[in-house]
């Protein structure tokens, strides 16, 4: 494992913790925004999420399997458990594009990292509320009282 994997590792086992000072924006341009300009890319989330996919890859087989993804699983719940209400469905909603069902493309169970990496670019479109090409704090911002 390298040095960025057992960190990536080591950040989704503490963000329960972090969560009590931070919003689900905060955190998420605290860990994918890399370059620090308020602004998380597609190429950053790209470099990122190879970074997350090699953290969870235990036998650096390049796959990601059941057992593997399920480990993944449990961080990614554990990280939307530290927060309540529509914080916490913000963080849901990131964790939903990287379940095994967002990126296993082709359905037999073993999520590759091409396929992890092919999902980004959905993921990216999710999350950019405002469609500008860029991820910043105001996507996070909640929707106006209608």
């Amino acid at each position: 494992m390298t040095k960025t994997s057992i960190l990536i590792a080591a950040l989704f086992t503490a963000l329960p913790f972090a969560a009590q000072a931070e919003t689900p924006g905060e955190q998420f341009m605290s860990t994918w925004d890399l370059d620090g300009d308020g602004t998380a890319t597609l190429a950053e989330l790209e470099q990122m999420r190879s970074d997350v996919f090699a953290s969870f890859d235990a036998n650096e087989d390049g796959k990601l399997d059941a057992e593997e993804h399920a480990v993944f699983d449990e961080a990614r719940a554990n990280d939307v458990a530290g927060y309540e209400g529509q914080q916490r469905a913000q963080m849901q909603k990131m964790a939903d594009g990287m379940t095994m069902a967002a990126t296993d493309a082709d359905g037999d169970k073993l999520v590759t990292l091409a396929e992890f990496q092919t999902s980004t670019a959905k993921w990216f479109a999710q999350l950019d509320k405002n469609a500008d090409g860029g991820i910043t704090i105001d996507d996070f911002a909640r929707k106006p009282a209608q």
